[in-house]
């Protein structure tokens, strides 16, 4: 009998993938709800969390870029999870969201905005939290072959190892091909 066996893992140890959307999954949800689409579209190509996007205006985008800053006179809303700023180029997607999206960029308090998002979730059947749609931000751009530690910088992970630790499974695809690059 193993002693161990009934202890959890702490917190980080365990390697699980984290879950994100396909195209079709952010098809159907934005189908759910098309007054709420061009949020989820906003949150899904800039990686912001919940309460990064409440209170954010549009004076926000600078020269095409998003600028997620973090006031440190205020205790939650309205700062970034690390106290740090950064910043989000904008693709043309998360420019296009911005012309049909009220300002501040959401109305609702953060609370209601998870639940919006958890029944349009439910209803597209795709299941999933709000959080889901920044997984679905920096999932797309490791598959698309960004530098972690650019998704690192983009996503605003405090270190390294959080952005390996997020994406263990899609870190690892390409193995076979990147040995067959070696030369010496």
């Amino acid at each position: 009998m193993n002693p161990l066996a009934s202890l959890e893992a702490p917190r980080g140890v365990r390697s699980v993938a984290v879950k994100f959307y396909d195209r079709a999954a952010m098809r159907r949800l934005y189908r759910t709800n098309p007054a709420r689409a061009p949020l989820w579209l906003f949150m899904a190509h800039t990686g912001l969390r919940r309460g990064e996007i409440i209170g954010l205006e549009k004076s926000s985008v600078v020269a095409g870029r998003l600028l997620v800053e973090s006031d440190p006179d205020e205790t939650s809303e309205g700062r970034t999870k690390s106290g740090r700023w950064r910043e989000v180029p904008l693709n043309r997607c998360a420019k296009w969201t911005l012309s049909h999206l009220q300002d501040p960029l959401d109305m609702l308090h953060k609370d209601t905005l998870s639940g919006c998002f958890k029944k349009g979730s439910r209803l597209a059947d795709v299941g999933g939290h709000l959080h889901r749609l920044r997984h679905t931000f920096c999932a797309h751009m490791v598959i698309a072959g960004v530098p972690l530690r650019r998704v690192q910088v983009l996503s605003g992970h405090a270190n390294y190892a959080t952005t390996e630790k997020y994406y263990p499974r899609l870190i690892l695809d390409g193995d076979d091909e990147a040995v067959t690059k070696l030369k010496y």
